[in-house]
């Protein structure tokens, strides 16, 4: 089921924005004292015109600065928009994101995919819980495992002990080694969750993709499919 995704406008009031009525407010004060100052000026001793010219320089700088502080806030506001549209486009899709925990529901089911060395033999799995305990573990070839084939390997795990007893709800990792055929351990495997977004979501400013229960950075997701279109299960 797909998750609604609710909108809120929030108004707010940018800092060059701020800035630009805090100094146009500025402005009007140094206007009207320069005013004052010309009207009760000496006639026998003029006040300096450079100094006027100088100060009406500064308050163009920085009047300027802050016209350039809007169109980046402008500017990144687009980017930010654009970049959450993009997030969107995520929900109702199967990601692969990098982590090997992943998070099981009460009576669900879990999935993980994983790479491996091209020269792998055996591989060895094993799943365990939020304390670090072995709940299930295995081994097989690495031809049973699906190595060889094209794609990422996919684990799916019923969400069951080694007695087939159900597990708790909570988080658990999957750790895969690979071996030669000497039986020598083989660095290169790499295991990433799998899961299905379910919705977008705002937390302290921050964007995440809520992925079967996780949330999930978007520059965290490292491969995208369309539900019900990844390869054949590897069962644990």
């Amino acid at each position: 089921m797909v998750s609604a995704v609710s909108s809120t406008t929030v108004t707010t009031t940018s800092a060059a924005s701020s800035a630009s009525s805090a100094l146009a407010s500025d402005f009007d004060t140094f206007l009207q004292l320069l005013t004052t100052q010309l009207k009760n000026q000496d006639p026998t001793d003029p006040m300096d015109a450079n100094e006027f010219t100088e100060q009406l320089v500064q308050f163009s700088q920085v009047e300027q600065q802050i016209n350039i502080n809007e169109n980046l806030e402008t500017m990144i506001a687009m980017l930010q928009s654009q970049q959450s549209s993009n997030n969107l486009s995520y929900i109702g899709k199967v990601v692969d994101f990098d982590s090997n925990e992943i998070e099981l529901a009460e009576g669900g089911t879990g999935f993980w995919s994983y790479d491996l060395p091209d020269d792998a033999a055996t591989v060895q799995y094993r799943i365990l819980d939020e304390d670090g305990n072995v709940v299930r573990s295995g081994s097989m070839s690495a031809e049973d495992a699906g190595a060889g084939t094209s794609g990422r390997i996919e684990v799916a795990w019923d969400g069951t002990d080694a007695e087939g007893n159900a597990c708790d709800a909570g988080n658990y990792t999957l750790e895969v080694t690979a071996k030669d055929a000497s039986g020598a351990v083989l660095d290169g495997t790499k295991v990433y969750a799998r899961g299905y977004v379910e919705a977008v979501e705002t937390i302290d400013g921050t964007q995440y993709l809520i992925v079967s229960g996780m949330q999930v950075l978007p520059e965290d997701v490292i491969a995208v499919f369309d539900a019900g279109t990844t390869d054949d299960d590897t069962d644990a």
